[in-house]
């Protein structure tokens, strides 16, 4: 049996012999006789079409056609399971996310907040190798970066970066919604503050403490 591919299809041929004289012929030769066709993709041989094809021919589909495409599936699902289980395929689309904030930042800077939150879900990935059971260590030093980042703010503020603020509903604009929102985080009174977290390891006295 041979198989010609064609559009998405395999084309079953059977060979057959025509001896000598038949239909006036000088000589015997070999015709390729249409069977049917079958899917490439197909993981079984069609009920139609087995009954077309003799023990053999049935063999020669299942191991051409419809055992490779079983495989495939099965690989693909692997894959797909492998690829449910893999962090390291997502670390790398984070990067390639913070390397476009990044770039968008340097006009539209972002909440200290926001950086906090990302800094804290890095610090709980687990690390491959001789610290596999401890959370990865920081490599930069919150604090400093804070510190780094408002001096940055104050003087891109009375640089003219926000211009100047309107006479009215001035609590309406993002510059003060801003700086609320970092006022809270860092002196607020909720426990999610720098200050309250300061407090609490003993750096900071508590008022009247």
């Amino acid at each position: 049996m041979h198989i010609k591919q064609r559009r998405g299809r395999a084309l079953l041929y059977r060979s057959a012999w025509v001896p000598k004289g038949a239909d006036g012929n000088s000589h015997g030769f070999t015709r390729q006789v249409y069977v049917g066709s079958i899917a490439q993709d197909a993981t079984a041989i069609p009920v139609e079409l087995s009954g077309r094809l003799v023990g053999d021919e049935l063999d020669f589909i299942e191991a051409r056609i419809c055992r490779p495409a079983r495989d495939r599936i099965a690989d693909q699902a692997r894959e797909t399971e492998r690829r449910e289980r893999d962090a390291v395929w997502r670390i790398a689309e984070a990067e390639r996310l913070v390397d476009e904030a990044v770039e968008r930042s340097a006009e539209q800077p972002v909440a200290v907040a926001a950086v906090t939150r990302l800094r804290e879900r890095v610090e709980r990935l687990r690390v491959a190798g001789d610290q596999a059971k401890q959370r990865a260590a920081p490599t930069t030093d919150p604090l400093a970066d804070a510190v780094s980042a408002v001096r940055a703010a104050a003087q891109a503020v009375a640089g003219g970066r926000y211009g100047k603020a309107p006479a009215e509903r001035v609590r309406n604009t993002r510059t003060y919604r801003m700086w609320a929102e970092l006022f809270e985080l860092v002196q607020g009174d909720s426990e999610a503050s720098l200050l309250r977290a300061l407090q609490a390891k003993g750096f900071v006295k508590k008022r009247g403490g």
